[in-house]
């Protein structure tokens, strides 16, 4: 009867890829490309996308590049 039983599978997204999800196609691939720009730090991606009412802040910028690498 409990033959095959599993913790189930929890997938959490970042933060990042819970802002890249609500942008359209075209500002996802203009953000993808800041965040793997090594010219923007953490800190002035976060101030300037915060400037156009994007919240995200620099330490979650700082983790997704961390583990992209």
């Amino acid at each position: 009867m409990l033959e095959g039983l599993r913790p189930p599978v929890i997938v959490r997204k970042t933060r990042v890829e819970e802002v890249l999800e609500t942008l359209d196609a075209k500002d996802q691939k203009i953000l993808i490309e800041a965040l793997n720009n090594p010219e923007w730090s953490a800190n002035g991606l976060s101030v300037a996308l915060r400037q156009r009412g994007i919240k995200l802040s620099q330490s979650s910028i700082a983790r997704y590049r961390e583990n992209k690498k």
